[in-house]
This record gives structure tokens, sequence and C-alpha cells, in this order.
């Protein structure tokens, strides 16, 4: 694993593009960028994997339509030996999606769409590359502990998550949404909290910071890992037991109304709201008003504070809220914040979410064996 550098030193960045015209334009943006540096190009797998072992980059670019299409054999590989930020450079929608959301559940950092032309402009890109190193660069520390812990759980037979401190009574009446919020480093620690919250067959509501054209992936994805029925959401969703939602990417905010009785997905036009639409804020506070106590809100890893002024809302309603704890995110920015403010004392690592969640709603945990 590469060495930590000092705040002196820029970020060793390594480019794997089989496009040179991308090469070169990457290169101009990311050397462009004050604190980082490209220190090589590969054009191929191959090539990318031989400069990974000799270069010692601390972040890798990569896309993953390369020759014989062995982007996602080559991340798969890199992750396996070292912790190291790999941010994906796709192609927008279609066959690239689906890649792109495989390649972050493999542990890429972060993804951004490559420039078209039309509305996926070279100002845009240039914008969101040198973002999207900077969230890198920020998680390279987080990266390894994160990925240690996951597969220390993994490695150890399962077993209940320590008691969960409350200093608030407890609630009366059943449980009735889990409401989930992430970004960076969210769609594996997504995956597995429902995953482990599936046997609930409660109503889950999902945003995860993501653009248009790939949350649909997503929820597919979601659906065929937990076995729910999982969707994006649509304007006037009724939530049902087993159903979960995902807010679509794009300029819309899902919230959730009550009307009649149910739970009905809401999705409204605005401003970005804490830097983000969807917002995860948006969200947790639309389920304070409506659900109030009978919810449980979960915010895991990611960069910002989306998501903490909504779990604070949440929890003055008398919701059950979590956050996952600091060393099992790629990015401890979200939780941190909500912690911070005071809107939870629940602090708990990823891989026992679901068995904490069911001991709070008085469910039996399904406690998943290695």
């Amino acid at each position: 694993m590469s060495m930590p550098l000092s705040s002196a030193s820029p970020v060793k960045v390594l480019v794997v593009d089989d496009s040179i015209l991308m090469q070169k334009l990457m290169t101009q943006i990311i050397n462009g960028a004050p604190g980082f540096e490209v220190i090589g190009v590969a054009g191929s797998a191959e090539e990318g994997w031989d400069a990974i072992q000799e270069l010692r980059p601390d972040v890798v670019t990569l896309d993953l339509e390369l020759p014989g299409r062995h982007g996602l054999k080559l991340l798969a590989r890199v992750l396996k030996q070292d912790p190291l930020p790999v941010l994906i450079v796709s192609a927008f929608g279609g066959p690239g999606a689906d890649n792109t959301i495989q390649a972050l559940e493999l542990g890429a950092i972060d993804f951004i769409e490559k420039p078209d032309g039309t509305t996926h402009t070279l100002d845009g890109f240039m914008k969101h590359l040198v973002a999207a190193l900077q969230r890198a660069a920020a998680s390279r520390k987080m990266i390894a502990a994160a990925r240690q812990m996951t597969q220390m759980a993994a490695a150890a037979p399962a077993r209940p998550a320590a008691p969960v401190p409350s200093r608030e009574p407890a609630r009366s009446g059943k449980t009735s949404l889990i409401a989930i919020g992430a970004s960076t480093g969210g769609v594996p620690a997504v995956q597995t909290v429902m995953r482990d919250l599936a046997h609930l067959r409660l109503p889950i509501v999902v945003v995860q910071h993501m653009p248009s054209g790939y949350t649909a992936k997503f929820a597919a994805r979601l659906a065929t890992a937990t076995g729910l029925d999982v969707r994006e959401a649509a304007d006037g969703d009724k939530l049902r037991p087993g159903m979960a939602v995902v807010a679509p990417g794009g300029p819309r905010h899902l919230e959730i109304e009550e009307r009649r009785g149910e739970f009905v997905c809401v999705l409204r036009e605005g401003p970005l709201v804490s830097g983000h639409s969807p917002s995860v804020d948006v969200m947790f506070h639309s389920v304070a008003r409506s659900v109030g106590s009978h919810a449980v809100g979960i915010l895991l890893t990611g960069m910002g504070r989306d998501g903490a002024d909504g779990l604070l809302a949440m929890r003055k309603a008398g919701a059950e809220t979590l956050i996952q704890s600091g060393e099992t995110c790629v990015v401890n920015g979200m939780p941190k914040a909500a912690y911070e403010l005071g809107a939870t004392e629940r602090v708990v690592p990823l891989t026992q979410i679901g068995t904490a969640v069911s001991q709070l709603i008085g469910e039996k945990p399904n406690l998943r064996t290695a």
C-alpha cells in the first residue's frame, strides 16, 4: 500500500484509458489542478497493472471500456491487492452504466461521465474530474481501514451487534419505514445494509447521490442482491412491505408523504439542497414530517454533510437514527456531520447495522455467516 504523503507532496495520479485524446485531456486537467500530478498513463489493463506496480500511484483513474473489456478485471485485481482509490471515468448510460454500478460495488471510490459534446460538456467534465479527485485523495487513509474492517467482519463468525445505547424513551407503535442516505462509497454500503434488512419486509427509501441514467441500474442490482422489490422511485408510488425505492438521479427531490393512511413517493423539482439533487436532507425531512416516530433513519458513508440536518429532524420527531462508524466509511463526512449535530448516539460498523436495526425495532436479527 502506498505510504501517506506529506501535505506538501502532490497526489500522484495514474491515468488508464485506451484513448490517446482522453489521456492527453485528463493529463492536462489533472496537472493543472493544485496538489495533483499525473505520473503515468496506460492504454490497456495489462499496461495499467504494470504501471501500478512500478509507479505506486496514490489515485488511479480507470476507463472501464478498455480493449477486451478488461477494465472491471483490472479493478478487481487492483482492489484485491491494494486498497487504492480508483476513480471510474465512464461512458454515459447503456452498458457503461451497468459496468459503472458493478465497479462501484467492487469498491471503486467514485465515477464521472466522459464528455459527449452535448449534455456532458468539457467544462463540466473538468469540474467534476477535479472534484472527484479531491474526494479520492481525501479518502485515501480511510479506504484501507474500511476495507480491512470489512474483510475482518466477513472472515469472522457472524455475531449480534453490541446493545444499542439510547437515552430517549422507547418508542410506541410499529416501525413503518426505513430511510437510508449515502454518497461517496455508498453503493456497496447500501447493498450491505439492505441485504441485512431484507428479512424485516419493511418499506425502504434510499437516496444515493448518483446522476440520471444510473439509479435505475442501481435499483435493479439491489433487487438482485437483496430479493426485495427494488425500483427507481416514480411520482405517486405507494410504499408496501418488501418494497424499496431509490431516488432517481436528476433535478427532482424525493419526498415521502402520507395520504389516506399510505406512504407515497413524491418527486419535486427544486434547487440543490446541501449541494445535491436528489438530497438526503430533503428525503429525511419529509420522513420526519410524515412518518415521525415510526421510522428508522440510517446515514452512511459520504463526502459533505447532506443528510445531517434531516437525520436530526428525524430524531427530534422520535425516529430511531443510526450512522455508519467512521472506520468503516470510505469517507466519514456525512455521518460525522450528523453526529456532531446530535442527530444520533448510535454509531455502528457497516456490517452490524442490520442487526442493530433489528434490535431497535424488536425483531429477530437475520445473522449472516461467513
